[in-house]
């Protein structure tokens, strides 16, 4: 009998390898790996990137009747300098839009994006339900944000994290144990991305601190506060998103948020898909209090709540003066911004000053930073006051 050739006996050997490998993740529940090798490192990537909607199951945010973007009589009329560009270029800016007075004054893509290309919010998603919570409140829905957490999580109640209230959540102070370890494969993020199960692995987290006593930057908490809008709306985020939000501001173009199958619940933490001229909408609505051409549609008064530091302390003990409620808040040059912020560099930014909306998209942030900020915030804000001056 001929023994078997070398290379057939590497192969097999592989093929068993990798067998294994595989029963080993599903048995230690690290089977989300899997689906991170297959969204990531097969196709040439080395984490998630903003078109990582098309590996995932969606629900679509449907809009209603289109209301068009008016332009400026100036639209386009200012030229990017060549150190500008150059900018744009090292970060892989997809999209940047600046919208003034209601009327967009300029706007830019490449690498084949336009002004329906979808692209993933990130972090920005936590901005858009803190919005909903909002809303679900001044509908009567959620009574308060003084109302605890458990009270709508009833799984909540007799544990540790029963006196949790939303305010907490909203501001990232309920003190619970969240893990954020963005590079950590078996980490909490990388399980909420690529993972199942979300809902129970949430709530699972022991508490840290006492609530409001401390502040940390979780999405646990906006997964939390996305589960109390379901319970209490009796609505799918999305659906909610789409009835409350996406149709009433006359979104251009459907929206996609991603969802984990088993739990039936939004990633909603971030995974929320649109638009720069879309994106754009959200920021005009905050920037006019709540209201969209005569319609209110969130109340001034949660308006001012979101953009109010929480100036609980962080975990070096310093007050916070640059959070609210989900919404980021900065002064720059004198100008007050508030801002949506993503992980590779998305960002919704309102300047009350100039009535300017800035959206930038893109593939890439600055690793530096200045004073806790992406260092890429300042060069955006400085571009889009050069237009509109």
């Amino acid at each position: 009998m001929k023994e078997m050739p070398s290379f057939i006996k590497w192969i097999l050997r592989i093929l068993i390898f990798l067998i294994l490998v595989v029963i080993a993740l599903k048995v230690t529940d690290n089977g989300h790996i899997l689906n991170a090798f297959r969204s990531t490192y097969l196709i040439g990537r080395i984490g998630p990137d903003i078109d990582n909607h098309k590996f995932f199951t969606q629900r679509i945010i449907a809009n209603g009747q289109k209301l068009p973007w008016k332009k400026a009589t100036e639209y386009n009329s200012h030229s990017l300098t060549a150190e500008d560009s150059a900018y744009f270029k090292e970060f892989e800016t997809v999209s940047y839009l600046v919208v003034q007075k209601g009327e967009i004054l300029y706007e830019y893509y490449d690498e084949g994006y336009s002004d329906t290309s979808l692209v993933n919010s990130f972090s920005m998603a936590k901005s858009i339900v803190s919005m909903l919570v909002g809303i679900a409140i001044d509908e009567g829905k959620i009574k308060s944000v003084m109302d605890k957490a458990s009270d709508y999580l009833t799984e909540l109640k007799g544990t540790d994290k029963e006196e949790v209230t939303i305010e907490q959540l909203l501001q990232m102070t309920s003190g619970i144990g969240f893990d954020e370890s963005y590079g950590n494969p078996f980490g909490f993020m990388s399980q909420a991305y690529y993972g199942d199960d979300l809902y129970n692995r949430t709530l699972a987290f022991a508490q840290n601190h006492e609530p409001g006593t401390t502040w940390e930057y979780l999405g646990g908490n906006t997964l939390m506060l996305s589960f109390i809008v379901e319970k209490a709306t009796r609505m799918t985020l999305s659906e909610y998103m789409s009835k409350k939000l996406w149709r009433p501001i006359g979104a251009g173009e459907p929206a996609q948020w991603t969802y984990e199958e088993e739990s039936g619940v939004e990633r909603s933490y971030c995974c929320f898909y649109s638009n720069a001229r879309d994106f754009a909408r959200i920021g005009q609505l905050m920037l006019c209090d709540g209201n969209w051409y005569g319609e209110q549609l969130i109340s001034p008064q949660w308006v001012d709540a979101s953009m109010t530091p929480c100036r609980v302390p962080n975990v070096d003990g310093k007050p916070v003066d640059n959070y609210g409620y989900q919404w980021w808040l900065m002064k720059e040059k004198g100008q007050d911004v508030e801002y949506m912020r993503g992980i590779l560099g998305q960002y919704v930014f309102i300047i009350p000053e100039k009535e300017l909306v800035v959206v930038r998209l893109g593939h890439q942030r600055s690793l530096k930073w200045i004073d806790k900020i992406p260092a890429d915030i300042f060069e955006y804000l400085a571009i889009a006051n050069r237009i509109a001056p």
